[in-house]
């Protein structure tokens, strides 16, 4: 087969942390790591919102993939602390080109949320820093159309009872031919005999027979270039670049959907102006994207 890279971005956004009754006074933190299924080629990047290069010790940050929020201290029970830290990560996905919208339905994406803790302020200048005393993991049940768009209370477990506030926010922002390297699982990793570092795989599939189907001979390098295709070569080309471009048309429309949906409830929010965009349905055409195929 022949794949496509898909990029899906989060918006995760840590609000308030309060302290229920945890027992130990001392310095916390809340790491945030976005897990995807090794079954799917990616890449993952992490970014701080707002992160300037004067930024504190004590600052949110983005290591390895990471966010980690700012540190913050507890020093009393029923104690609430704002944390206000957002951090933005982009999955970058090799999807079956045949099949997009339903290999993007089909990845497992998780969101991995720990409590850190030390009472050493020596272990603060440690970007690993404080160790790990609790952890939860929440599935995103992410849906092409519709995006992601949830606020929950993340709470800890019972020895470290505490409550974070997580929002979280994801869209798929672009579909393009694959433009960088991806570590795919080996062959035979589901027999044991291979593992998610199995190196490159070759695709049995071209690009151009992905577009213009699999009767599709690639011209000799003789004939030139005045090769043209055949009627149902174009025909199948013309297909598939349209049902890419109107699964980003319906991504487009399902945030913009939400986004009027909070104007309306929150109405203090400043208002912005967006388009409506092309038509999309059965009859409608194709427009020009500015990002992907």
């Amino acid at each position: 087969m022949s794949e496509v890279q898909g990029t899906v971005e989060f918006s995760v956004e840590l609000h308030k942390f309060y302290n229920v009754d945890l027992f130990q006074r001392g310095y916390y933190q809340i790491r945030v790591t976005l897990k995807v299924s090794s079954r799917i080629p990616h890449r993952l990047s992490a970014s701080i919102v707002g992160q300037t290069d004067g930024s504190s010790l004590h600052s949110a940050c983005a290591h390895e993939n990471a966010a980690h929020s700012r540190v913050f201290q507890i020093l009393y029970r029923n104690e609430e602390v704002p944390i206000n830290d957002a951090v933005i990560f982009r999955a970058h996905l090799l999807l079956d080109g045949e099949r997009v919208e339903e290999a993007l339905s089909e990845v497992d994406f998780q969101l991995k949320v720990d409590l850190h803790f030390t009472d050493s302020e020596e272990q603060l200048r440690d970007v690993v820093g404080a160790p790990l005393i609790s952890s939860r993991t929440l599935s995103l049940h992410f849906h092409p159309w519709r995006g992601l768009h949830h606020q929950v209370p993340v709470m800890f477990d019972y020895f470290h009872l505490s409550v974070i506030s997580v929002t979280i926010h994801a869209a798929l922002v672009a579909l393009q031919q694959p433009l960088i390297s991806f570590t795919r699982p080996g062959r035979g990793s589901w027999l044991g005999k291979g593992g998610p570092d199995s190196g490159p795989e070759q695709s049995s599939l071209s690009l151009e027979n992905l577009v213009f189907g699999a009767g599709y001979c690639k011209p000799a390098s003789s004939e030139g270039s005045f090769y043209v295709p055949s009627e149902d070569c174009m025909q199948h080309a013309h297909k598939w670049h349209r049902n890419l471009c109107l699964l980003l048309l319906h991504a487009y429309r399902g945030l913009r959907a939400y986004f009027l949906v909070i104007l309306r409830d929150v109405p203090g929010l400043p208002h912005a102006e967006l388009g409506k965009g092309p038509p999309v349905g059965p009859d409608a055409g194709t427009a020009p994207l500015g990002r992907g195929l």
